[in-house]
């Protein structure tokens, strides 16, 4: 085989950040690179010009579609078109950790464990190799480590090398240096001391064992003003700084910044010394994130990190830092994370991601991903590229992102489902563009699904209760369901509880269909009877009337028949005798018993008892209606209305098709690259095409088991989502808090941890707020008095004061009802 020849260029100090790709790379690795057959694996590529350079722990390299193998240790080079250099041999006798090009177009840094490079005295630890004929270049001369390098970097002519180590040419130096990359000497740059293990253990399983105090990972931003190093330390330069230390590297002098966090202080596996296992930056240098191992220590609801990715941003200042988000793996190692501009890349051992509450199980809102996954940047949910490898074992080593694409080290055998040995490239080229998440933008139209026309005439509504919950809207244009959430009421005596339930409820045919299934996720229960629940509603004497009584168990304890068992008088006349909801309906489903007063029998109040047999008796919801009213039938509760808007006034309101869709059942709406995406009653997501005149066939969302989220689609009331944080924002019925989860709509998966936005002060209510989206930096939001109002918006903040936008008293246009949301093209 010929030997590789280079072109040489101009001096640099290239960037190890990851390259800024427009794009993800592709799920299969290209044909042409070589095979790995042995080792441990590969922990570092780089390329110069149109050579690649690979190290690790291996002694056998066979080129595609060779018959045999030929033996390189530890290190080895090829061509663009994946011929192996039979030039490039050096001799390395221990394992490489790290390669880095040297920036003049025709030599590599390599870093590791060894003594010495082709037996070339001051090539201790590191040393600078000619990719073309494999011969050291003397005029670098290492100064001498005591223990491994684990990696380097160069930035700004300087060669920064971290590993665990703490006498560096003769002289006292932990963890960190900074060397002369012309000559291998020692500077003066960094004076760091790094002391006090996280932990010492004597059955490491880390590759890179169990060491002392040291670096086991360092990232730098690309114009090298940050160093951000993970490993295993406790403090630098006596102050705390456990397992993550960054390092202001702009000035002659290195100092330590004043970030600091106390996420990684919690200790996980016993055979992890150090659990945080790999750091990158961002092309841009704005955040990094932190890959960990360690073991599943409680997930989310314990707050540590292992097993964990993370994204932190760099500008941030100060202790108690908290990460922008967190990715957890269910129980299984991270072991190394890269960035590039369109994707977080993880390499590990892991089988999920998602994967919040649960320790090698699948929990809710998990995601299958074997080994490799790539993230969405904003919120650390994973793509839909699903490349994959295998066997699991340690994991992937290393990332080098490049323009030709993503070269990743491992100890697998395949990627994509295709052999690639160790080392394997996914290409650029054949990558996916992910979508821009446009929402929309004013001036522009915004719709209202199922908006409801108030109807003419008498009500034949006189009273409607929510028993025990917040109220409830109509869905007919009648009265609310009211609120009975405090201790007294005016309708009934004292002495009850009340109760809510977060699971989805379902109705038997007896429940009306202007009913909201909303009212069975609360009800009003009698824990002692002294005296029994009692309720009494003046009314007008003289009129027939119909009383609807709404029941659901929603209590595990008493789910199955004979456990809830109890008498209901009206009028002081036993009308369901040792009523059993569960032997009834069964669990979690709302039903409706009606019992009907003549006008003669009408004595000017409805006296409704409830007394117990066994357990507690409970009730849902009461209503009272006037049967000899006939209401007209409801206007406009699937119908569907746009309104012209600008940043300043509503325009002409108009009805367009419906698509024959039942919008009355819509809970929330928000639109995306010309997608709409719904909440439905039935605690269903979907998304379907909609070009402002046609709606196209829904399709599923695929919840991934996250129950939680499904019920809270069943007592939605707004949705909007935030393209630039990835999170969909909502409020729940009769709750006046702002939540959110992440969502990403390339790979439809939603978060598995729910938020609470922060409370700032902005003076809304949460709990009448009907729909909203945000548009030209403002939240638009629609009230349940028919207003449409907007306010700053601020990744969740709103700091602004809210102005009304449109409303009844303004413009006559009504907000009040309907799923709302602003077209995006």
């Amino acid at each position: 085989m010929a030997a590789l020849v280079l072109t040489a260029l101009s001096a640099t100090s290239p960037s190890t950040a990851g390259e800024d790709h427009d794009r993800v790379v592709a799920r299969v690795p290209a044909t042409w690179t070589p095979i790995v057959e042995d080792g441990g694996g590969v922990w570092g590529t780089a390329t110069v010009g149109n050579v690649t350079v690979v190290g690790g722990s291996f002694t056998r390299v066979r080129a595609r579609g060779a018959a045999n193998a030929v033996t390189r240790n530890n290190i080895f080079a090829f061509n663009s078109n994946g011929t192996i250099s039979n030039t490039f041999v050096p001799t390395i006798g221990s394992r490489v950790w790290d390669i880095v090009p040297a920036g003049d177009g025709v030599s590599v840094f390599v870093a590791g464990q060894f003594g010495s490079v082709n037996r070339v005295s001051r090539t201790n630890r590191i040393a600078r190799i000619n990719v073309n004929t494999g011969a050291v270049m003397t005029t670098f001369r290492s100064p001498g480590f005591d223990g491994k390098v684990m990696d380097v970097e160069l930035k700004n002519g300087r060669l920064y090398v971290g590993g665990y180590f703490s006498v560096v040419g003769g002289q006292p130096h932990t963890a960190l240096v900074a060397l002369d990359p012309n000559t291998g000497a020692l500077t003066n740059h960094v004076d760091l001391t790094f002391t006090d293990v996280f932990r010492s253990s004597t059955t490491a399983t880390i590759p890179s064992g169990f060491s002392g105090v040291g670096i086991e990972r360092f990232a730098m931003t690309p114009d090298g003003s940050r160093l951000i190093a993970v490993g295993n330390f406790r403090n630098v330069n006596g102050q705390s700084r456990i397992q993550v230390a960054m390092v202001d590297t702009s000035g002659a002098t290195a100092a330590l910044t004043d970030w600091s966090t106390t996420r990684y202080s919690t200790t996980c596996s016993g055979n992890f010394p150090t659990y945080t296992t790999g750091v990158d930056t961002s092309p841009d240098g704005s955040y990094f994130a932190i890959s960990t191992g360690g073991a599943f220590n409680g997930g989310a609801n314990s707050g540590t990190l292992c097993d964990s990715i993370a994204r932190w941003e760099t500008a941030r200042s100060g202790a108690g830092q908290q990460p922008t988000w967190v990715d957890y793996l269910g129980g299984d190692s991270g072991t190394a994370v890269h960035i590039t501009g369109s994707a977080v890349y993880i390499g590990g051992h892991f089988r999920w991601t998602n994967n919040a509450y649960c320790g090698d199980c699948i929990g809710p809102g998990t995601v299958k991903r074997s080994g490799m996954a790539a993230l969405d940047v904003r919120n650390g949910l994973p793509l839909t590229w699903n490349a994959g490898k295998l066997p699991l074992r340690w994991g992937v080593m290393r990332f080098n992102s490049t323009a030709e694409g993503l070269w990743i080290g491992h100890d697998g055998t395949t990627l994509g489902g295709q052999p690639a040995g160790r080392v394997g490239l996914m290409p650029l080229v054949d990558g996916k563009i992910l979508p821009d998440d446009d929402t929309g933008s004013l001036p522009g139209d915004a719709f209202q699904l199922g908006r409801v026309v108030a109807p003419t005439g008498p009500s034949p509504i006189v009273y409607r209760v929510n028993a025990g919950g917040p109220e409830v809207p109509s869905t007919d244009g009648y009265a609310n369901w009211a609120a009975d959430q405090d201790a007294s009421s005016a309708y009934r005596n004292s002495g009850s509880n009340a109760a809510s339930w977060t699971q989805g409820f379902g109705r038997n045919a007896s429940v009306p269909t202007a009913t909201p299934t909303e009212v069975f996720a609360d009800e009003r229960w009698d824990p002692n009877g002294d005296p029994e629940m009692q309720w009494d509603f003046p009314v007008t004497t003289g009129v027939p009337l119909q009383v609807r009584l709404y029941f659901a168990n929603g209590y595990d304890g008493t789910q199955f028949p004979g456990q809830r068992v109890f008498d209901v008088s009206v009028e002081g006349q036993t009308v369901l005798d040792n009523y059993d909801i569960a032997a009834d309906v069964g669990h979690s489903t709302g039903t409706m018993k009606s019992f009907n007063i003549s006008a003669a029998a009408n004595d000017g109040n409805v006296d409704i008892d409830l007394g117990h047999v066994v357990e507690n008796p409970l009730i849902s919801a009461i209503e009272i209606v006037r049967p000899d009213i006939v209401p007209p039938p409801p206007v406009g509760d699937d119908d569907v209305y746009r309104t012209g808007l600008t940043e300043t006034a509503a325009g002409t309101t108009t009805q367009v098709g419906n698509g024959n869709v039942d919008w009355s059942s819509a809970h929330g709406a928000f639109m995306a690259d010309g997608r709409l995406y719904n909440g439905w009653a039935d605690g269903t997501f979907t998304w379907r095409p909609f070009n402002g005149t046609t709606f196209g066939t829904p399709r599923d969302i695929n919840l991934n088991g996250l129950t939680a989220f499904a019920s809270e689609l069943t007592q939605m009331r707004a949705m909007w989502f935030d393209r630039t944080t990835g999170r969909l924002y909502f409020t729940l019925n009769g709750q006046n808090t702002l939540y959110y989860r992440y969502f990403t709509p390339e790979s439809l998966v939603v978060g598995g941890v729910r938020f609470t936005a922060p409370n700032t002060g902005s003076g809304i209510n949460w709990s009448t707020v009907r729909g909203g989206f945000l548009a030209n930096g403002k939240l638009h939001f629609s009230n349940s008095d028919g207003t449409l109002q907007t306010v700053q918006w601020q990744s969740g903040a709103v700091p602004g004061t809210v102005q009304t936008l449109s409303g009844p008293s303004v413009d006559g246009h009504d907000w009040s009802t309907g799923a709302l949301f602003l077209r995006a093209p």
